[in-house]
């Protein structure tokens, strides 16, 4: 206290009362993560509620995804495709669900043979048009799945045998745990965008918004399907090549990719685009300088030796089985009657079908207003691309030279993994690519996206487009969940 009997704060005590920038910054990442959980508990919700609205079986194979995790349980073995029939279990709920393949009975083909005594496999003699007829006729009674890897199948175990012996009990069950692993793609998508522009809140905070705007993955990742695995352990790897990209190469890092690599595959086959997109990423390094090409080929190794490794007993089993690595050539007789080779007819590849059945699930156009939702889809699809042209292009004038590499893997990504895709068919002899097959890319999607829309405009401007895109699509995804459950 001064003479004249003023008090003078000490120069510690005022600055300890004014907020420093460390605590701004603590509050601004407890902002963060609390935005992050509530797009997480909405994910889940969405999923959760598909989980037990939906019908049974889901019209996308669940009964031989179903059957396969039985069949494991109760024969402690593999299916086997072209022999494997489903249980009379399966049949049961079918026949009360009047629900068979793909489509209510009599739309594909018509269940006779209800009697499991009486169902044979594929005659030898058949060939071309009556081998065909034959399929069609009576596929539904294969468990056309089992040449699937098992990984999703043998996680699924422990929640079937610790359920009640109830079919339907345990459908909801491994349903509920479907929905669980599938809301992890929001702090995966989330971990992305931070890692590639974490200076644009516009983009970490948008990026998981458009995952859970992405209303197909949340109905098609909520029933029994091998993708419900694969998809967020593929993500997962490709966040870590991406922070390879961006941080350097490390040894554990490595080992977690190869790990993931090697899981997404064990779930299916489809994530094989993962295997180049692991040997560009240290490539990446190299071509910018940051790493040198014998370290490189050191990590790939570990990766790839990894992957490798993990995967011989399943390939082992396979050649033992069919004769080939993937099972294919057991596969390819039975569902190319229904899915042509795309060597024969190129229409069979449905491409019309990737972008509309990737945003609003399967089967194709199950929500009532998602040509009205498109709109906002369709527009965001358009300014992303413009958008990210012009970054690349210097057009938008805040380039970051540092973020450059790590966008340009994001591109690289999506082009890679979208290609890999569209050529599966083409090998494996079976068409069609639904859009279900790029969850695996939702982050680097949701990402591009937002990004685009970021770059493309000034930053109050690109905040009000996206909350305008963001109205639109809340408003007709609300009125298609509405439309979904009224038509059920």
């Amino acid at each position: 206290m001064s003479s004249a009997g003023q008090v003078t704060l000490e120069p510690a005590t005022a600055l300890g009362n004014a907020p420093s920038a460390a605590d701004d910054a603590i509050a601004a990442a407890r902002r963060e993560r609390l935005v992050i959980f509530i797009l997480w508990a909405l994910l889940l919700a969405e999923s959760l509620f598909f989980a037990f609205v939906q019908p049974v079986w889901s019209r996308v194979d669940e009964a031989q995804h179903f059957h396969y995790v039985q069949y494991l349980v109760e024969n402690r073995s593999l299916p086997v495709e072209g022999q494997t029939f489903i249980s009379p279990e399966v049949v049961a709920i079918s026949r009360q669900k009047n629900q068979w393949g793909w489509r209510p009975a009599g739309a594909l083909s018509t269940p006779v043979y209800l009697d499991p005594g009486s169902w044979n496999t594929v005659p030898p003699d058949l060939t071309g048009e009556d081998r065909e007829k034959w399929v069609r006729r009576n596929l539904w009674y294969f468990n056309y799945e089992a040449m699937q890897p098992p990984l999703y199948y043998a996680v699924n175990t422990p929640v079937y045998a610790a359920l009640p012996d109830d079919p339907l009990t345990r459908l909801y069950g491994m349903r509920v745990l479907a929905a669980l692993i599938a809301s992890s793609m929001v702090p995966l998508t989330w971990l992305m965008a931070r890692e590639v522009f974490p200076d644009s809140r516009l983009v970490v905070y948008g990026a998981p918004v458009v995952a859970v705007l992405t209303q197909g993955y949340a109905l098609n990742m909520s029933q029994m399907s091998n993708d419900v695995l694969t998809v967020p352990l593929a993500a997962a790897a490709i966040l870590m090549m991406l922070r390879v990209v961006s941080r350097g190469l490390k040894w554990k890092s490595s080992l977690l990719i190869g790990a993931l690599i090697a899981g997404s595959l064990l779930a299916k086959m489809t994530t094989v685009f993962l295997l180049p997109l692991a040997a560009l990423a240290p490539a990446m390094l190299v071509a910018y300088r940051r790493e040198k090409p014998l370290q490189v080929l050191k990590h790939c190794g570990i990766i790839f030796g990894l992957v490798a490794a993990l995967m011989s007993p399943w390939v082992i089993h396979n050649i033992a089985v069919y004769g080939d690595a993937t099972g294919a050539s057991a596969a390819r007789p039975l569902m190319s009657s229904f899915f042509w080779s795309p060597v024969i007819d190129s229409n069979t590849l449905r491409l019309y079908e990737i972008l509309p059945t990737y945003w609003f699930g399967e089967p194709v156009f199950p929500f009532p207003f998602w040509t009205w939702s498109w709109v906002a889809v369709g527009s965001a699809i358009v300014l992303a691309v413009l958008g990210v042209a012009f970054y690349f292009m210097g057009l938008d004038g805040r380039h970051v030279a540092r973020t450059q590499m790590k966008v340009l893997f994001m591109v690289f990504v999506f082009v890679i993994g979208v290609t890999v895709n569209l050529l599966i068919p083409f090998a494996s002899g079976i068409g069609g690519v639904p859009g279900r097959y790029l969850y695996p890319l939702i982050p680097v999607i949701a990402f591009l996206i937002v990004f685009g829309v970021d770059r493309l405009f000034r930053r109050e401007r690109a905040r009000f487009v996206a909350e305008l895109m963001l109205a639109w699509m809340i408003f007709f995804e609300a009125l298609n969940i509405l439309g979904y459950v009224k038509a059920l």
